[in-house]
C-alpha cells in the first residue's frame, strides 16, 4: 500500500469515528435536557407550593431559596436551553421583594434581562424590575421596563398572569400622580358615578378596592362586588354590615356584628379577645398576605393582630391613640391608622411598620374624619366628612391635594363615608346621600 493510500484509510477511519461521536454526542444532549428539565420542574413547584402555603417571612425566605437552587444546580454554561432558570429566577425576585431583598431581586431580575434567552418569562422580568424601582421612586427606568413588559407581553411573549394588564396600571399610575403634576395639571380631573343600578344598593357606606381591580361596595344589609370594569360581579344580602374588610382580594369580605363575613364563601372569621371571649364593636378589618389580621375595634384604642384563624397574636400600642376608626394597609405592609382624636386631642395618621414597631404620627385639624387609604407610593387618603373632603397627603405628610365638596367633572359630595384608592390612583367614595360612589380618576 502507498503511503497515499494509508493516509486516506485513516482519514475514512477519523471521518467514521467523529461522527459516531458526533451522533452519540447529539443523542446525549437531549437526554441530560429532559432529565434536567424534570429536576428543575420539582424544585420550581416546591418552592411556589412553599411559598403559597407561606406563614411568615422566614417561609417565604425558604421558598425562596428552594427557587434558587435551579440557577444554582443547572447554570447557563452547562444548560443554555433551560428556560425553568429563567422562571425560576423571576419568581425568586418577587419572593425577594416581599421578604425585603430587594438589591438581590434587582440582581436577578437584571440576570434574566441581560443572561438569559428571550422566554415568556422576560416579560415578567421587565415588570418586576420596573414595579420595583417605581416603588424606589425611579420613575423614568421603570416606565421603561414597564413599557417593555407590556410591549411584550401583547407581542405573544408574556403567557403568565396579567402581565400587560398590570403594566398598564402602573403606567397609569406614574402618568396620574408624577407627569400630569410636572405638566401644571391636577392629578384628578374627572368625576362619575360608579354604582350600576343592577347592584341593589340604594345607600353605599362602605368601598374598599382590591388589588386585582375588583371593587367591594356595601350598605347596611347588602354587599355587593363590582370587576375590574365597574360591572356587578355578585351580591348578598347581610344584616348589620359595617365596611368592606378590606381584604378585597382573593375572597372579598365584609365587617358584621360576628367578626369578617364572605361575600362569595359565607365563611366568617371571628377574633378572640385576649381576656376570653369573642371580639365585637370591630370598625375595620384588614388581612394580609399570611391570612393574618389587622383589626380595630370601638372596645379598645389599640391595633389588634390576629392570626388566620382568629386568635390573637399581638397589640400595637401607642399611647397617643384614643379613637381609632380606620386602617389601611401599604403595599409595603404598614399599617396606617386613622385616629379621630378626642376634645383635647386632634386626629391624627399613625403609621406601623410592617413588623408592628411605631414609626410616625401627623396630626391635622380635620373636623369629622371617617375613613382612610393608602396608594402604592405609601400617599395617605383622608375623607372628612365634616368639611365633605378628600385630603391627600404623601408619605411624608405633605399635602398634596384637597378634593370636595365640589368635584372635578361636576359631582359634589354630600354625606361621604367611606374612601377606597386603587392601583391607577382613583379615587372612590361612598356617599349614602348622593346615592351613588363616586370616582375621580
Amino acid at each position: 500500500m502507498t503511503s497515499g493510500s494509508k493516509k486516506n484509510s485513516t482519514r475514512r477511519r477519523i471521518g467514521a469515528g467523529t461522527f459516531v461521536g458526533l451522533t452519540l454526542f447529539a443523542a446525549v444532549l437531549p437526554a441530560q435536557d429532559e432529565a434536567a428539565e424534570r429536576e428543575a420542574t420539582v424544585l420550581v413547584e416546591a418552592g411556589l407550593a412553599a411559598a403559597r402555603d407561606a406563614a411568615s417571612i422566614d417561609d417565604l425566605a425558604r421558598a425562596r431559596e428552594r427557587l434558587l437552587e435551579v440557577p444554582r444546580r443547572f447554570p447557563r454554561s452547562q444548560h443554555p436551553r433551560l428556560q425553568l432558570r429563567g422562571r425560576a429566577l423571576v419568581e425568586a425576585a418577587a419572593l425577594g421583594r416581599r421578604t425585603g431583598a430587594e438589591r438581590e431581586a434587582a440582581g436577578e431580575l437584571l440576570r434574566v434581562l441581560e443572561r438569559e434567552a428571550g422566554s415568556e418569562w422576560t416579560p415578567r422580568a421587565h415588570f418586576e424590575l420596573g414595579d420595583l424601582l417605581l416603588m424606589r421612586g425611579d420613575w423614568q427606568d421603570a416606565a421603561r421596563h414597564l413599557r417593555l413588559a407590556r410591549e411584550g407581553a401583547l407581542g405573544g411573549n408574556g403567557g403568565n398572569g396579567n402581565v400587560a394588564g398590570d403594566a398598564l396600571e402602573r403606567m397609569t399610575l406614574i402618568h396620574r400622580l408624577i407627569l400630569r403634576p410636572l405638566a401644571g395639571q391636577e392629578r384628578w380631573l374627572d368625576s362619575r358615578g360608579y354604582l350600576p343600578a343592577p347592584t341593589g344598593i340604594e345607600r353605599p357606606r362602605g368601598v374598599a378596592a382590591g388589588p386585582d381591580g375588583r371593587l367591594v361596595v356595601t350598605e347596611t344589609n347588602r354587599a355587593a362586588i363590582l370587576d375590574a370594569d365597574g360591572a356587578p360581579v355578585s351580591a348578598r344580602d347581610l344584616r348589620g354590615i359595617v365596611r368592606p374588610s378590606h381584604a378585597a382580594a382573593d375572597s372579598p369580605g365584609v365587617i358584621t356584628a360576628d367578626g369578617v363575613t364572605g361575600i362569595e364563601d359565607p365563611r366568617t372569621v371571628s377574633f378572640s379577645r385576649v381576656g376570653g371571649g369573642e371580639l365585637d364593636r370591630i370598625v375595620a378589618a384588614h388581612r394580609d398576605g399570611f391570612g393574618n389580621w389587622t383589626v380595630l375595634s370601638r372596645r379598645s384604642a389599640e391595633v389588634l393582630r390576629f392570626d388566620a384563624q382568629g386568635r390573637p397574636i399581638e397589640t400595637l400600642r401607642v399611647a397617643a391613640m384614643t379613637q381609632p376608626v380606620d386602617v389601611a394597609v401599604g403595599r409595603d405592609g404598614a399599617i396606617h391608622v386613622l385616629d379621630a382624636g378626642a376634645r383635647s386631642t386632634p386626629p391624627s395618621v399613625l403609621r406601623f411598620a410592617a413588623d408592628g414597631r411605631f414609626e410616625e404620627a401627623f396630626r391635622v385639624d380635620w373636623r369629622r374624619p371617617v375613613a382612610l387609604d393608602v396608594d402604592a407610593f405609601g400617599n395617605r387618603y383622608v375623607l372628612d366628612a365634616g368639611t365633605l373632603q378628600i385630603l391627600v397627603y404623601d408619605a411624608f405628610a405633605t399635602p398634596l391635594a384637597a378634593l370636595g365638596p365640589g368635584l372635578p367633572g361636576g359631582q359634589e359630595l354630600r354625606t361621604p363615608e367611606d374612601i377606597a384608592v386603587d392601583g391607577q390612583a382613583r379615587i372612590f367614595v361612598a356617599d349614602s346621600r348622593l346615592g351613588q360612589v363616586v370616582v375621580l380618576e
